[in-house]
């Protein structure tokens, strides 16, 4: 029997990453429930939104995912994506990564693995690029309107 390898023990790891570094009253869960709630009916899946938070839980300082600067960190998710979508590539969080907290675990194989794009199809394929950046306006309208009303 083969079993595909699954990273879901990893991210649990890594959204607790915070709380287990001293970092109460972390924003990063309630930024991604923010984006949870307005991806819906977009062309973004969820885990966009959540390799881009694991992204940045490893670039930002902890403490400043504290709760005082979810606004702040809710514009940092927007411009890492932006930027992505400009560059056609967001890289998969686990594999090939160096930032990786040392204290998750993984196979040897995913750390020495080449990064993988994410965003490949969007290299590939013109039409979907454009796609890509009309639902990301849409995207950064609706959180406008949610954090308005």
């Amino acid at each position: 029997t083969t079993w595909p390898q699954s990273c879901a023990v990893a991210e649990k790891k890594l959204f607790e990453y915070p709380a287990r570094n001293a970092m109460q009253n972390s924003s990063h869960q309630n930024c991604l429930h923010i984006f949870s709630r307005i991806l819906v009916g977009t062309g973004f899946p969820t885990y966009v939104i959540k390799t881009v938070v694991m992204h940045l839980l490893t670039t930002i300082p902890l403490e400043n995912w504290h709760r005082r600067f979810c606004l702040y960190r809710l514009d940092d998710i927007l411009s890492y994506l932006r930027s992505c979508l400009e560059e056609k590539c967001l890289n998969h969080y686990f594999l090939g990564n160096k930032m990786v907290p040392d204290d998750i675990v993984l196979p040897q194989a995913f750390r020495s693995a080449s990064p993988l794009n994410l965003f490949q199809h969007l290299e590939q394929d013109p039409n979907a690029h454009s796609q890509a950046l009309k639902e990301f306006r849409e995207l950064r309208e609706r959180l406008k309107i949610f954090l308005i009303f």
